[in-house]
C-alpha cells in the first residue's frame, strides 16, 4: 500500500541475469540509498543523488534491467509517479558487497518502515533545504527500526518513525519524529486513539529522553489542538512540537517556522533549529 491507499501496479521487469560487473559507483550508491529508505520516487532520488532527472532515470533503468530494483506506480495516482525499491536479488547483492567491504549492512535492508512515504518526504525536504540555503545540515538520520533499537539502549520503549539531528547556525536539535493518525486501521472499526496515546511510552524513561524534542506530524489542526490540550494537562518529560501535514507541504520542508511547542504561546511558530532553546 502507498500514499494513495491502493495496491501497487506490478512492474514490468527486464532482467539480464543480475550481472553487476558493469555497475559503477553511483549504481551501488543508488542501491544503498534504496536499502536505507525502502521506497523512493524519481524526484526524491534525483534530489538526493543526482544533478538531473535523466541521470537518475538512466541509472535506475540499468538497475531494473539487472533485476536489482523494482518500479511501481499507484493505480489511482493521476500523476503516475514512479516509485522504486530493492528487489530480493538487489538486497542480496548489496549485502554481499557491503560485507566484502567490511561495511555495516542496514537493519531491515530495503523493507518499508512505518509511515514510509511521509517520513521519506520529511527527510528529502531537510536535505534539500540544507543544499539550497547552506544554513543547516541533516547531520544524522535513523529509520524507525534503528531509532527504536537506539532508544531501547537508553531504556526508552518508544517507537518513533525516525530520529534525526538537524544543525543550523550552530544549534543542534536532536529530534524523534512521529506521524499521527486520526483514522482506524483498515481491518479495524475501533476509532483511532487520542494523539497523546502514541507518545505515552516516553513517560517510561527512567534516565530521561535522549533528544531535544519529539516532533509530531498531525493530519489535521483538530488533532494537533487535541494533542496540545492533553499534553498540557499531562506533560511528557521532553519538549513536544507539532505541525500539520498541510503546513509541512506548504512550507516545503521541516526546517521552516511551522512548529508549535506544547505549553508555549499557540500563535508562535518556531523554526526547527529554535525548538528547545
Amino acid at each position: 500500500m502507498g500514499p494513495h491507499g491502493n495496491p501497487k501496479v506490478p512492474p514490468a521487469r527486464r532482467p539480464d541475469g543480475g550481472d553487476t560487473r558493469r555497475l559503477g559507483r553511483r549504481h551501488w550508491a543508488l542501491l544503498a540509498l534504496l536499502a536505507e529508505h525502502g521506497v523512493l520516487h524519481t524526484g526524491q532520488i534525483t534530489a538526493l543523488l543526482f544533478g538531473s532527472r535523466p541521470a537518475a532515470v538512466r541509472h535506475l533503468t540499468r538497475l531494473m534491467r539487472a533485476g536489482l530494483v523494482r518500479r511501481f506506480v499507484h493505480r489511482n495516482d493521476p500523476t503516475h509517479l514512479a516509485y522504486y525499491e530493492l528487489s530480493a536479488d538487489g538486497a542480496e547483492r548489496l549485502t554481499v558487497r557491503l560485507r566484502e567491504a567490511n561495511r555495516p549492512v542496514p537493519v531491515a535492508m530495503g523493507k518499508p518502515g512505518p509511515d514510509l512515504f511521509v517520513v521519506n518526504e520529511f527527510f528529502v525536504g531537510l536535505v534539500g533545504e540544507a543544499r539550497r540555503q547552506g544554513r543547516g545540515v541533516l547531520f544524522r538520520w535513523r529509520r524507525a527500526l534503528e531509532a527504536a533499537v537506539w532508544l531501547r539502549e537508553h531504556a526508552v520503549p518508544a517507537a518513533p518513525s525516525a530520529y534525526g539531528v538537524w544543525i543550523e547556525d550552530g544549534a543542534a536539535v536532536r529530534f524523534l519524529l512521529h506521524v499521527d493518525h486520526d483514522k482506524p486501521g483498515r481491518l479495524s472499526s475501533t476509532p483511532a486513539p487520542p494523539a497523546a496515546a502514541w507518545l505515552a511510552d516516553y513517560r517510561q524513561a527512567p534516565r530521561g529522553v535522549p533528544a531535544t524534542a519529539v516532533l509530531v506530524l498531525c493530519p489535521t489542526r483538530q488533532r494537533e489542538d487535541e494533542l496540545h490540550r492533553d499534553l498540557t494537562a499531562d506533560p511528557l518529560p521532553v519538549t513536544v512540537a507539532t505541525t500539520t501535514f498541510e503546513q509541512l507541504a506548504t512550507a516545503g520542508n521541516g526546517a521552516e517556522a511551522i512548529w508549535r511547542v506544547v505549553g508555549a504561546e499557540p500563535a508562535v511558530l518556531l523554526r526547527l533549529a529554535e525548538i528547545g532553546r
